[in-house]
Order: C-alpha cells, then sequence, then structure tokens
C-alpha cells in the first residue's frame, strides 16, 4: 500500500502527465454558439421546464461547442456556464468502470474469477451506501461465488437496483439476465478497495480523474463545490434539496461539469494506440457483452449501454438522481457525441430532441424504459 505521501506525489505526476497521454482539444477550434441552436435548445429547455442545462457537442472526437441554457436556481439566478456543478448520479458508473478495468488490463482483477476469490464471504454490506456510517449485514448466500466483475459491470449480477435500508437478497441468478443494479457497483467497489489497499477516492484519481484530466469531478463532495453548484428541480419546478455526499458510491454520488465530462467522453472516443491500457479499458467497455432488448440494438456493454445499428457501435449512460437527470451517446467511428447535463427531473424528456438536432440519426433506443424520465 502506498503511503499518503507517496500517493499524493503520484497525483501531482499524473496531472503533469496528463497533456501528454492524452491530447486535449485546441481551444482555438472551439466554435461559438450559433444563435439558432441556441435559439433551438432554449426553446427545448421552455418546453420541458428545465430550469437549465449544459450540453457539449463532440465532432471529429474534440469538444467543439459548449451550450449553456437556463439559472442554476431560480430564474432570476445566477446562470448555468461552463463550471457549474451538477450531480450526475450514474454518469459516474462509466467512469468507475475505467478505472475498475485499468486493474483488468494489468492483470490485477480477473473479469471472470468469482469476485468472492478476492473479498471471501461474508460480504460485510452497508444497509445505507449513501449514509456516512450505519447498521451493516453479513451476507453469506453461497450464490455470490458466482457474482465476477463481468456480471457486476454489464448489469447481470443479479442484484438488485437498490436495498437502502432493507435486507439484501439477490432477485436472479447471477450471469443469466440483464437487470440493472446499482447495489452491483457498491460491491465491486469493496472488492476492488480490498484489491488496491487504497481508500476508493486515492484510487479513482490515480486511474481515471487525474490521467483523463477531470479536475472538477469527484465522487464525494467538496466545500469549493458551494459557489458553483446547481440547485436540482422536480418535475414541477420546485428545488430539491442539494445531496452533499461524504462517502463515495461509485454508483450514483458522482459530480462533475460540462467540460470534464465532455473530456472524458473524448477520452473514450480517442485512439492511442501507445497507451495500451486505455486501449484495452476502451475496448472492453464499448463492445456489446449482453443483450438487453435486441429488437431496438440495445445491448450492454462493461459500463455503458451499447446501441449497435448495423456496423456502427453507440455507447451512452444516462444519469437520474433526485432533482437531476444527464445523458450522453457517443460514436468512436464517427467521432461524434453529445453530453447533457441538466438540473431538473424532466432532463431525459428533452433528450431525443437535442440528440436529432444535435447528432441526427435514428436511435430506437432512446425509447427505451431506461431512458425515460422519472
Amino acid at each position: 500500500m502506498r503511503s499518503l505521501t507517496q500517493s499524493i506525489a503520484f497525483l501531482l505526476f499524473l496531472t503533469c502527465m496528463t497533456a501528454e497521454c492524452f491530447a486535449q482539444p485546441n481551444p482555438g477550434q472551439r466554435e461559438e454558439n450559433s444563435p439558432s441552436l441556441q435559439q433551438t435548445l432554449t426553446a427545448i429547455a421552455a418546453k420541458h421546464k428545465i430550469p437549465g442545462m449544459a450540453v457539449a457537442f463532440i465532432r471529429r472526437g474534440a469538444p467543439t461547442e459548449i451550450a449553456v441554457i437556463g439559472s442554476r436556481d431560480t430564474p432570476a439566478g445566477p446562470p448555468i456556464n461552463r463550471t457549474t456543478v451538477f450531480e450526475a448520479g450514474s454518469l459516474g458508473e462509466p467512469v468507475y468502470a475505467y478505472a475498475a478495468l485499468t486493474l483488468v488490463a494489468e492483470r490485477r482483477l480477473d473479469l471472470g474469477v468469482p469476485l468472492t476469490r478476492y473479498l471471501p464471504l461474508p460480504y460485510v454490506r452497508d444497509m445505507d451506501a449513501l449514509a456516512a456510517s450505519g447498521p451493516t449485514e453479513p451476507i453469506y448466500d453461497p450464490r455470490f461465488n458466482q457474482i465476477t466483475a463481468l456480471s457486476i459491470l454489464n448489469h447481470t449480477s443479479g442484484m438488485p437496483d437498490w436495498a437502502r435500508n432493507d435486507h439484501f437478497r439477490l432477485r436472479l441468478t447471477p450471469g443469466r439476465q440483464w437487470s440493472y443494479s446499482n447495489e452491483g457497483y457498491v460491491y465491486l467497489q469493496h472488492v476492488v478497495d480490498h484489491v488496491t489497499g487504497d481508500p476508493t477516492e486515492i484510487f479513482l484519481a490515480q486511474t481515471v480523474l487525474g490521467p483523463l484530466g477531470l479536475n472538477h469531478s469527484s465522487f464525494v463532495w467538496r466545500e469549493q463545490y458551494g459557489a458553483e453548484f446547481a440547485t436540482g428541480h422536480d418535475r414541477s419546478g420546485a428545488p430539491v434539496a442539494p445531496q452533499h455526499y461524504l462517502r463515495i458510491a461509485a454508483a450514483t454520488t458522482f459530480y462533475t461539469t460540462i467540460e470534464d465530462y465532455a473530456r472524458f467522453v473524448t477520452a473514450l472516443m480517442a485512439s492511442a494506440p501507445a497507451q495500451r491500457t486505455h486501449e484495452s479499458v476502451v475496448s472492453l467497455m464499448l463492445n456489446p457483452s449482453t443483450t438487453v432488448d435486441g429488437s431496438i440494438s440495445f445491448y450492454w456493454g462493461l459500463g455503458c449501454g451499447i446501441e449497435k445499428p448495423g456496423d456502427d457501435v453507440y455507447f451512452f449512460h444516462r444519469g437520474d438522481v433526485d432533482g437531476f437527470q444527464s445523458f450522453f451517446i457517443g460514436s468512436r467511428k464517427t467521432g461524434t457525441a453529445v453530453v447533457i447535463l441538466t438540473n431538473s427531473e424532466n432532463g431525459l424528456d428533452a433528450v431525443p430532441e437535442i440528440v436529432a438536432e444535435t447528432m441526427g440519426g435514428d436511435h430506437p433506443v432512446l425509447k427505451a424504459q431506461f431512458l425515460r424520465g422519472r
């Protein structure tokens, strides 16, 4: 295990190396927001009663335009800008998956090996993974011997979505069927912490946040977020109390800005042959590993949803937490993507229109129940 001093030094090294590992887009390449597009997005936000949104457009593999609409809280309040911090919920899952898959690329974690090989039963589960502290329960279920990192990352672990403040029970036989589970990521996080011997925050900083330059993103609340944090809103437009998570739950406690998340999506699309670990990780993330709904070409990779119409592959995910909804979709083949962050529970309702305006094309997967707003 690294000492704290070694870890800090390593993080500084990673920050310095970021520009060398992944070329950042030239600011001179960024286009000004076109008035017509700004008007279109403003109209979409008004139609769906979304107080504020930030939208990044990625073309030819580089962020070329960021549009910001509306306000952080009240209509007359501070406007959304490029440094506004949003709760992004499950948009943190691809970020955590990237980090976990670096262990696979380094042969420190085997996707197909039961996770009980790394962390034997009982699995001592926090009954509320989002609370700073609280009761735990030991899990002895022998079916955990069938759960692998693969089955968690592609949501075939058989675990429930959440079992907060309730006793844990597997819903399905592991490995048999896709069933979305936040609890799976919580379990994987326990195992990865055990494998690395480092706190989750240090592990994420070393493997993904630092190397990819996500300097304003975190899985725990930072005091400096206060001045830039967006207020979430429910479907009626009423403000929602902010969540200041002090403990990491990789499935949902993610904070980010539009510039940071656009940088992450850009990194997934980047071709970096010299970075073997990166190429290995992205290949695992963006290849279909299980079918969700074959009738609409909806599959799941490792950390991302996958739409595979014909010979192209689109990767995507959505975030849906109290007061905030978010989404991204991109294609490595074409180098195009869009990232959408909103401070509203109506945010996902606007996604099909925004994708149509920015990327075009037919995306039946946008009609899936998984991508419908609450």
